[in-house]
């Protein structure tokens, strides 16, 4: 029984679905390690400004696994500040495998490189459509009846190493972005799991003509089925609070509706959709087709927040 020895990147509730699936699994030939964990550092959240580190930081402090949070570069978030320090605090690790998940930033080439196996990515959508970092929203936004997750290898560039393994997965006229992400996720920790302990058989078999049944692990190179690079292929760019603006004309017009529910569907709850009445903000909170779009409670900047019914009464008299 060989032990693989993994850093995990990661840092929402999602990625944890993909760690809590490492460390339960049991393959046939090799056992799994997560001997350290890499996350984005603490942010201040909610109404007081607390500062709160990432549901992965406390996953792996509560399993008494290596934690480490790295700055990210001001003008390149996607970027650590002072990549060689992650390389130098990482390398002591000797990691066989590098495994990332909702991560959000680009690990450094040369970690990925210096593990026995190189990386690999759970990427929520059918690699090649929707690279980048908010596949999930742009998919239902933009009307697509299918989705799926993709085991791709870590490559310099995201999303373009190759792929491992996909699995497809339908989107309803109800869904909406964080429990369809959850359900991806889900998915491709499982998916992950199963083909790595196909790989691993494979890499062990090859490793043992290599070296003779000796108890080293060499580096290999990993078998795949196709390069997701296609730049016809839609690229779902990080969302930002602009892009939940509707006009109130197109918001009103029933020819609209179905549009502007999968917007709400594909942007709830962050960045959420609104409007602008009277020069002032108005988050749409919750709506439903009846068979226009029905508004059923909104919040007006500065205000608390009400039916439609009752701000309609108000801001909009007949």
């Amino acid at each position: 029984m060989h032990r693989i020895k993994i850093i995990f990147f990661g840092s929402t509730s999602d990625s944890v679905l993909v760690l809590e699936k490492l460390v339960t699994c049991h393959l046939s030939l090799v056992t799994l390690q997560i001997v350290a964990v890499v996350t984005q550092p603490a942010r201040p959240a909610g109404r007081n400004q607390v500062l709160s580190p990432t549901p992965v930081e406390i996953w792996a402090k509560a399993q008494k696994i290596p934690v480490f949070s790295f700055p990210h570069n001001n003008k390149k978030p996607w970027l650590f500040e002072n990549e060689q320090t992650v390389i130098d605090t990482l390398e002591p690790f000797k990691a066989d495998l590098i495994v990332s998940a909702s991560f959000g930033q680009k690990i450094p080439i040369q970690t990925i490189r210096a593990a026995t196996f190189g990386g690999l990515n759970v990427h929520p959508s059918l690699l090649p459509k929707w690279r980048g970092a908010d596949p999930v929203p742009w998919a239902i936004l933009s009307g697509d009846h299918q989705t799926g997750v993709t085991i791709v290898t870590l490559e310099e560039k995201f999303d373009e190493g190759k792929i491992i393994a996909q699995q497809k997965y339908p989107i309803t006229d109800k869904d909406t972005s964080d429990p369809l992400r959850t359900k991806l996720f889900q998915l491709g920790a499982d998916l992950l799991v199963n083909n790595l302990s196909d790989y691993c058989s494979l890499s062990m078999s090859s490793r043992s003509r290599l070296t003779g049944g000796s108890g080293d692990l060499t580096k290999t190179e990993i078998v795949t089925s196709s390069t997701p690079r296609n730049d016809n292929e839609p690229y779902a760019r990080r969302l930002t609070r602009d892009d939940g603006f509707e006009p109130w004309e197109k918001i009103q017009n029933p020819k609209e509706a179905e549009r502007i529910d999968r917007k709400f569907r594909a942007l709830h709850p962050w960045p959420g959709l609104w409007t602008e009445i009277k020069e002032k903000r108005l988050k749409i909170l919750s709506c439903h087709l009846n068979p226009s779009l029905i508004l059923d409670t909104v919040q007006l900047e500065g205000k608390k927040p009400v039916s439609y019914e009752q701000f309609a009464k108000v801001y909009l008299p007949s």
